[in-house]
């Protein structure tokens, strides 16, 4: 019993870091798995390990990544907040919404894109929000997400992405902090 228990116990142990990169207690605005992610080339600074970007920083949860970016970073969530941790983001129906709602503070220009579910790669409906050294509230009107392979269906919606195309030309990195993100008439 006592090696039963030994086992379990050390199996917990190294399972233990796996479980802190897959779970937040953490929550910006209904939205609990901000994640990280870029091409082999680009270098992630922020956050330093795993890819869950949710910080608090004085006193707020913010979302907050960092790159020196090669091709791209990104920020990207699903829509659902009941999509399980490490599954395809669940598909949601935003019909009835006209905008989304972002504050932010980034050192380069970011590209919104709402995805469609189960559709990756290529190119997804965009809108860009300029770069500013300090937080800036954005209205973005489904309407001006333009330039897909596909039109917007938004009755098919499954997650957000925020990409980093480029270095600052400042700074040898690319930088993004979302403090809220509010999507008219939808409540995670």
């Amino acid at each position: 019993m006592r090696i039963f228990l030994l086992f379990f116990l050390s199996l917990l142990v190294k399972a233990s870091p796996l479980l802190a990169q897959t779970t937040s207690l953490l929550v910006l605005d209904g939205f609990s798995q901000w994640l990280s992610g870029h091409d082999e080339q680009t270098q992630q600074l922020q956050p330093m390990q795993g890819r869950q970007a949710l910080v608090r920083k004085r006193g707020r949860v913010e979302a907050y990544v960092k790159f020196k970016v090669k091709s791209y970073g990104e920020l990207s969530f699903p829509i659902d907040p009941r999509t399980p941790w490490g599954e395809e983001a669940r598909k949601v129906d935003l019909s009835q919404s006209r905008w989304v709602r972002i504050r932010y503070r980034a050192n380069v220009p970011v590209v919104v894109q709402v995805r469609q579910t189960g559709t990756h790669g290529g190119v997804h409906p965009h809108s860009t929000l300029p770069a500013c050294s300090r937080y800036r509230t954005c209205t973005l009107y489904f309407s001006a997400f333009t330039g897909g392979e596909t039109p917007l269906d938004l009755t098919n919606v499954a997650k957000f992405n925020l990409a980093l195309l480029t270095n600052a030309p400042s700074d040898p990195y690319a930088e993004l902090s979302v403090r809220s993100f509010e999507i008219d008439r939808y409540t995670p």
